[in-house]
């Protein structure tokens, strides 16, 4: 399909510049050795602290949450949304431009 869209959009000389550059390029080496041999990476035991943490604090909250009725949890989906969309306009610059009246 790449193929394809290299005859669609490129002429011969484009073409010809990516298939070289796709013949001389190699596949990146990993940089580190555990990754290469297929080993997960060690975990220092302060990282495995935390993320035992955060299991915790999420498996604590999802009781919360489903300990909720369905009309609770509608309730709190649009006031996130409602929320999230209130934040998006208020972080985006365009919005914020008072718009010239004619």
């Amino acid at each position: 399909m790449f193929g394809f869209l290299k005859s669609l959009f490129l002429d011969e000389k484009a073409r010809q510049a990516v298939d070289a550059r796709a013949k001389s390029s190699t596949p990146a080496k990993s940089s580190t050795p555990a990754k290469a041999a297929g080993k997960p990476p060690a975990v220092s035991s302060e990282r495995a602290e935390l993320i035992r943490n955060a299991q915790r604090v999420h498996k604590a909250k999802r009781k919360i949450l489903d300990a909720l009725s369905d009309e609770d949890r509608a309730r709190l989906l649009a006031v996130a949304i409602t929320s999230f969309l209130a934040e998006a306009d208020h972080l985006d610059p365009d919005k914020s431009k008072k718009k010239p009246k004619k």
